[in-house]
């Protein structure tokens, strides 16, 4: 049996997001917004939940300036990040690496003294002659005014070597093609301009013996792809077997799961899970030990621990109980009864005793459902 009760806490934050740009930005080249550079940015956090919401201001053909008018807008949406792709209307149009430069640090500025995050994509290359020198410029300007900070989208799209687009990538010489969307998509997430997801966090794993079997319990959340538990069983301790799979889920919440063992050996067992994560990274949990269960109501051992004033018994019971343990003398009269409460598959007591002369007594323990188990005492001089 396995049960998934509801979510308890968030351990993943999921972010806003503004985009400020021009025609890349707002997916030209793609054959559809899906799979332009935002659109596959807000398809593929979506799905790790780690974005809220994602609101696209990018202009066709506009250039820096609009971005710094656009300013106010974007703030208003308070967002946690601001993504920025002007990439190259103001060199081909001559306005010149300085004030492309001076534009975007204004941008970058206002949002982080707003305090959010901001990144700015280089330039892209363009099949003009006049304007590739002035577009590698650009990249390399962006580069080193936002060395943290930003999303590199010219070397991806670049025939190596020269000032030139590789025909793979773009449709018309200045726009990517949906391959290159592609690319940039993944600009953006090396970038970390959005922070990675946390990784799976497993927090605390117990079990205990039952009338319906062993009994684990577990809790986890992960963001970090796709995610199943194996619960491995062991007679020893080294060599473990898979005995039940179940799928985690992958939503950035704390989840609480248990399983119970109905096949559960009588002997001590040792129980582990392991973790996949992303169907290759694999983690193990502490190892969990479960004694043996006592077949049936017995008495273990007696210690005498004070000479006639007291002794210690180890009491091997099947199941969490209470039960009454009672002291005999050889008459049969009864010169001691306590209740006490126990837990599957042994308690240990310090019994204390009333006053009593040596001799031979007889421990006998009585379940509520009536198991009985006696067991001579010796009380010396």
């Amino acid at each position: 049996m396995v049960i998934l009760l509801p979510a308890l806490t968030t351990a993943q934050t999921k972010y806003k997001v503004v985009v400020l740009g021009s025609s890349t930005a707002y997916g030209m080249g793609a054959t559809v917004p899906d799979s332009s550079w935002v659109g596959r940015t807000k398809s593929y956090y979506k799905s790790t939940h780690q974005l809220d919401t994602l609101i696209n201001l990018a202009v066709p053909g506009s250039y820096t300036d609009s971005g710094v008018k656009l300013l106010p807008m974007a703030l208003g949406y308070n967002p946690d990040i601001v993504l920025v792709n002007f990439p190259s209307n103001d060199l081909v149009a001559g306005l010149g690496v300085p004030l492309y430069m001076s534009n975007l640090r204004i941008m970058y500025n206002t949002v982080t003294a707003a305090g959010k995050r901001c990144f700015i994509s280089t330039t892209q290359p363009r099949t003009d002659p006049f304007a590739g020198p002035a577009l590698k410029a650009g990249r390399d300007s962006v580069l080193t005014e936002f060395p943290g900070n930003y999303m590199q989208f010219y070397d991806p799209l670049v025939i190596p070597h020269t000032y030139n687009p590789d025909p793979l990538y773009v449709v018309d010489g200045t726009h990517p093609n949906n391959a290159g969307h592609r690319l940039l998509f993944q600009a953006v997430v090396a970038s970390q301009a959005i922070p990675a997801p946390l990784p799976l966090v497993f927090t605390g794993f117990s079990g205990q013996r039952t009338e319906q079997g062993v009994v684990l319990d577990w809790s986890a959340s992960n963001t970090a792809g796709s995610l199943d538990f194996f619960i491995e069983r062991s007679g020893d301790g080294i060599v473990y077997q898979s005995i039940y799979h179940i799928e985690g889920l992958s939503d950035g919440m704390t989840r609480q799961y248990s399983y119970t063992d109905q096949n559960a050996p009588a002997g001590s067992s040792f129980y582990r899970i392991r973790t996949v994560t992303d169907g290759n990274a694999t983690t193990y949990s502490n190892v969990l030990t479960l004694d043996a269960l006592a077949a049936s109501l017995t008495i273990q051992r007696i210690y005498i621990t004070g000479g006639r004033s007291g002794f210690t018994t180890t009491i091997g019971i099947p199941k969490d109980e209470i039960f009454r343990l009672a002291i005999f003398n050889t008459a049969g009269i009864r010169v001691k009864q306590q209740s006490y409460t126990g837990r599957a598959p042994a308690v240990t007591l310090d019994v204390s005793l009333p006053s009593l002369p040596a001799g031979i007594y007889f421990l006998q323990i009585t379940t509520s459902d009536g198991q009985r188990a006696t067991k001579p005492l010796s009380l010396l001089q």
